[in-house]
């Protein structure tokens, strides 16, 4: 042939470069659609015009865009591919071939515009319609995509033109691909979603799809230490098992470190390394280690936050003339080269590929390795255990290092930086600060001088042989100190946390102040809270590290003894701080709950809950029914170590992801909580398991709840009897009563026996100077020893007995019944002979038409006072005894009848008269002066000048205005009080001084119950309600002590020399029949 007729190939001799020529313009011409007449219809090109799942196509090809990476082994094709009809005017020669640079990917975003790789022109998509062998186990409507020999191997039909390749040849040897070739012994059928999505295992986010898959389902089957904090965790050993088995096939460690580490570096991030992984922290990169654990971030698991890219090495090869295990290819990294190559080979062609990672995070970590700066005869002459124990050694200082540097930083870039930042305010930056770093400078100073200590003992050994033979001596001096400090600061950690974020989200400026910390250089983009939680997750680390030693160092080595000791006292530490941070965590609820509680408007209460040592013993959800049982009610109770709190649960109007706790009914504290057990009952609705919360006190109620079943109803029950109990240890200096029972069986109200409702007592001696009690009954009088049950017995069969009272120097039991008072020899009652008789016998009426009286010692003379009603006056008659004690033989006289009627003289003489014009309650004596305790208040009656009588509180007076306005209270009783006087009623109590004047400085004292009557013991005042006894102290007005029972009253209150009395009467608990009578004992020292 003439040469100036040689077409363009025709000088070519070669042929892997004919063949080469051929395909490229083969390819060309089905992408421009120009294909050759020889074609088939049946035969069909891709159709690379698709937009597959958003990436761009053709149309979005810049022809001068330059690559960004360019590397061996790496494809423009697979990242940027264009309809090369765009560019097939350009002439391809041999030079510009060779010029092609190729390149792994390196910067992986999840872009819209990053291009989906195209599949391999080599793979054409064959209808099932044509005349060619199809496998046997391709069924359906499937398409089976072959690769098109090149013309060095082509088997051309003559009669239809069409590219044959067998699909099952018998006589060919297995071809064994790379695990991306299409090809397997068989031309497998490449999966093809519905939507013509490209699927290849190259491609980075069905790598990441599958991989998030298997995270999940691994986390499924077993749990590790962090999976609470990070339920979607794995250590490094996992994820390099989950890629291997994503892979088919067999695949390089480096193939699945270079894809799990470009999981790491993508942007956003797919995985990240949790807190405690110390080392994949301050190194950035993913390691193949059961020690290093990572979690997928949840903001990155959908679709359009995943990576998107391709790796190469997992790709086909883009030559359309390339097969599994072929030889000659020109692509200097084709997979399929791989099939038949040695282990050593594969080593060093995969090499050359740039890993996904990137190379501008620099890892030290091999530098940093102790067997790089020893010597080879000294790693020659050392045992592999021996090495390892170096290492191990080497390692705990460095890190040790790294430890003390970001402490530096919290300290220098943070903590003392805030301290002189103007974006908290002055007054409370030092308590913040106190709140948020605690006490890091104790653990600063001590690891500063372990890890100077440490690397000077290094220092010394590396002059000597270069070898550590022993550090657990040094380590055992400071380890013995990290208790205390470590303790203090561990647990607090999560409240630390709290308060940062909580500033952050209420200051901006101390957010921006944060971020700008955060960004500066030496805190290598590490989070404030990295080194906030460092010296916890320090301490963890060190029983591995000590623990790698210690299983390196022989039995025979001293250092085996001292590391042991420094691993048990570090976990004991650690376990410490363990339990100490389930403490700060139930803490941290209580501020979460605290900054969540709504109150009604108008009803706002200081619940406490941010003061320290606050508990939240339990919370749950509760049913009750509205008051017409209509509709049932969903509450969400709280039990604090103070109070009991219903709400209802809200959303939040700010945050759609948050809750409120709007509080349904009021706080309920502990002391005045009461809870009942009530038998399950049937509804319509099922069975419900009710529970009954007692709100003791004016302002409280009985509410009924329900509970979901019997088993939360039981705990609910015990955890409130459980957080009583313990209030009452953690208070128990704090109470200053005691109950001591006189009688809880002699009194039993019932049908088969009723000794009547107790009204009253009164204590005496008896005639052998042993202490008595007589307790006045609806029946009579009962008598016996102070404190022995079994002694009491009744001594006078007598109703309606409502006061009685014993004058001991004269021996007289005085008896008010039905409206009479009654005069009894003392002694004639205790005497066992006789008795009934001999009481009859030594009485005399004193007075009728009594309402009560009072006697006692008022102004160093004896009185007995009985009020008679006149209308709407109160009448007083004073009596005074005259006949001198009965014991003496020369009273005998008045139990002689005399005179024309019989009778015996008088024991009292009536002295004066005089009334109120008011109604009147009750009286008791001053020191001079009597009180009368009226509906205007408090009548102070001087006996020997009537005139010169007063009342308090003055209605005249502005001060009392509150007083007056308050309607419906009633007075209750008036004591003296160093230079003061308490005035009590049945809402409040304060002070007046000696001259009626209001006291501003004191406080008012306000009932939480309605008190019936009140006593005094100084410094306290004692109000009893029904169902519980209420201390207060009266120069703070706190609450001191509440003592909860059944009909609850107080049976006498009397002034001694050495004490006051003070008896009370309760249903006995368990035994609602019974009645015990009972005595408040001090159990204090009474002031002087």
């Amino acid at each position: 042939m003439d040469n100036n007729q040689l077409g363009p190939t025709d000088n070519i001799t070669s042929p892997t470069l004919e063949a080469l020529c051929y395909d490229l313009d083969m390819f060309i011409n089905e992408l421009t659609g120009d294909t050759p007449s020889h074609n088939n219809s049946d035969i069909a090109p891709l159709n690379l015009e698709v937009n597959v799942n958003g990436y761009r196509t053709s149309s979005d090809y810049n022809p001068d865009a330059q690559y960004e990476d360019e590397s061996p082994g790496y494809s423009p094709v697979l990242e940027n591919y264009t309809r090369f009809s765009e560019i097939a005017v350009k002439v391809v020669d041999n030079d510009a071939t060779e010029d092609i640079e190729v390149n792994s990917l390196n910067k992986i975003t999840p872009s819209a515009t990053t291009l989906s790789p195209p599949m391999s022109p080599s793979f054409l998509r064959i209808n099932r319609n044509n005349s060619l062998p199809v496998s046997n186990t391709s069924t359906g409507d499937d398409y089976v995509f072959t690769t098109r020999s090149s013309s060095i191997n082509r088997t051309t039909s003559t009669s239809s033109g069409k590219s044959i390749v067998p699909l099952n040849h018998p006589s060919s040897p297995k071809i064994f691909s790379s695990p991306a070739s299409p090809l397997v012994f068989e031309i497998s059928t490449i999966p093809e979603s519905d939507g013509g999505d490209f699927f290849s295992i190259s491609l980075l986010s069905v790598l990441a799809t599958q991989f998030i898959e298997e995270v999940i389902n691994l986390n499924d089957r077993r749990r590790i230490f962090c999976t609470a904090e990070y339920p979607l965790s794995f250590n490094g050993e996992e994820a390099m098992e989950i890629i291997q088995s994503i892979i088919p096939g067999e695949s390089k460690e480096k193939i699945q470190l270079d894809i799990i580490r470009g999981f790491m570096r993508a942007d956003p991030p797919l995985i990240k390394p949790i807190a405690y992984s110390e080392k994949s922290i301050s190194k950035n990169k993913f390691y193949n280690s059961p020690t290093e654990v990572y979690t997928l971030l949840e903001e990155c698991l959908n679709e359009e936050a995943l990576p998107h890219s391709v790796y190469t090495p997992l790709t086909p090869c883009y030559s359309i003339s390339c097969l599994p295990g072929q030889p000659n290819c020109y692509s200097p990294l084709c997979p399929n080269k791989y099939v038949n190559q040695s282990p050593k080979s594969l080593e060093r062609q995969h090499t050359i590929s740039v890993s996904i990672a990137s190379s501008t995070s620099h890892d030290t970590s091999t530098s940093r390795a102790w067997s790089a700066s020893a010597s080879k005869a000294l790693l020659q002459s050392m045992s592999d255990d021996e090495i390892k124990r170096q290492e191990a050694i080497h390692e705990l200082i460095y890190t040790e290092e790294d430890y003390v540097r970001d402490l530096r930083l919290l300290d220098e870039v943070f903590a003392q930086v805030l301290l002189t930042a103007q974006c908290i305010e002055e007054d409370r930056r030092e308590e913040f600060c106190s709140k948020v770093f605690n006490n890091y400078l104790e653990i600063l100073q001590i690891h500063t001088d372990l890890c100077d200590d440490l690397k000077a003992h290094q220092a010394q050994c590396a002059s000597n042989n270069g070898m550590i033979d022993q550090m657990g001596h040094i380590f055992l001096r400071y380890v013995t100190r990290f208790m205390e400090p470590y303790l203090k600061y561990g647990p607090h950690v999560v409240l630390a946390e709290y308060e940062a974020k909580l500033e952050a989200e209420r200051n901006i400026l101390f957010q921006n102040f944060i971020k700008s910390q955060e960004s500066k250089a030496e805190c290598r983009r590490l989070a404030f809270r990295h080194f906030i939680i460092l010296p916890v997750t320090r301490l963890q680390r060190y029983s591995l590290l000590l623990g790698a030693i210690h299983k390196k160092t022989p039995e025979t080595n001293p250092d085996k003894e001292n590391l042991n000791q420094c691993i048990n006292i570090i976990k004991s530490v650690a376990s410490k701080m363990d339990e100490g941070t389930v403490k700060t965590k139930n803490t941290l609820r209580v501020y979460e709950v605290n900054s969540r509680i709504r109150f009604k408007p108008g009803e706002p209460h200081d619940l406490e809950l941010l003061q320290p040592g606050r508990y939240l013993y339990l919370e749950g959800d509760f049913t009750r029914k509205s008051h017409m049982v209509v509709e049932t009610v969903e509450l969400h109770l709280f039990l604090f170590d103070n109070y009991l709190l219903m709400t209802k649960q809200k959303k939040s109007p700010t945050n759609e992801n948050d809750v409120e706790y709007v509080v349904s009914k009021r706080p309920i504290p502990l002391e005045l909580l009461q809870v009942q057990e009530i038998n399950e009952s049937s509804s319509p609705f099922g069975a419900s398991y009710p529970l009954l919360i007692q709100h003791l006190g004016r302002q409280g109620g009985d509410f009924l709840i329900y509970a979901e079943n019997a088993a939360i109803r039981t705990k609910w029950k015990d955890q409130i009897l459980e957080a009583k109990a313990a209030m009452d240890l953690a208070n128990i200096d704090k109470y200053v009563f005691g109950i001591k029972l006189l009688s809880n069986t002699a009194f039993k109200i019932s049908n088969t026996q009723n000794y009547g409702r107790v009204t009253c007592t009164v204590p005496f001696v008896g005639t052998t100077g042993i202490r008595m009690l007589a307790v006045g009954t609806q029946q009579g009088v009962w008598m016996g020893i102070e404190g022995d049950t079994n002694t009491i017995s009744p001594v006078l069969t007598i109703s309606e007995v409502n006061q009685i009272a014993v004058l001991e120097d004269h021996h007289i039991l005085l008896v008010l019944s039905d409206k009479t008072l009654y005069a009894y020899a003392l002694d004639s009652l205790l005497s066992k002979d006789s008795r009934a008789a001999t009481a009859e016998k030594n009485h005399q009426k004193v007075v009728q038409h009594v309402s009560y009286f009072h006697a006692g010692i008022c102004n160093n003379r004896t009185l007995v006072i009985a009020m008679k009603k006149s209308g709407v006056n109160s009448t007083f008659k004073v009596f005074e005894p005259v006949c001198g004690d009965l014991r003496d033989a020369k009273s005998s006289k008045f139990f002689t009848k005399s005179g024309l009627f019989g009778r015996m003289p008088s024991w009292f003489k009536s002295t004066l008269e005089f009334y109120i014009g008011t109604e009147a309650y009750s009286m008791h004596f001053l020191k001079a002066r009597v009180v009368v305790v009226c509906s205007r208040g408090f009548e102070i009656i001087n006996l020997d000048a009537l005139h010169m009588n007063r009342n308090l509180p003055d209605p005249k007076n502005p001060d009392f205005a509150f007083v007056h306005q308050r309607p419906n209270i009633q007075p209750l009783g008036m004591f003296r009080c160093k230079e003061n006087y308490l005035l009590c009623y049945d809402a409040f109590a304060f002070m007046v001084n000696i001259h009626g004047a209001f006291v501003a400085n004191s406080p008012l004292i306000e009932w939480k119950g309605t008190p019936q009557s009140v006593a005094f013991y100084n410094p306290y005042v004692i109000g009893f309600d029904s169902r519980f006894i209420e201390v207060r102290h009266v120069q703070t007005g706190e609450l001191i002590q509440v003592l909860a029972g059944e009909n609850m009253r107080c049976l006498q209150f009397m002034q001694t020399a050495l004490a006051p009395v003070i008896h009370g009467c309760m249903a006995q608990p368990g035994k609602p029949d019974y009645q015990s009578v009972f005595q408040l004992m001090g159990t204090f020292e009474p002031p002087i």
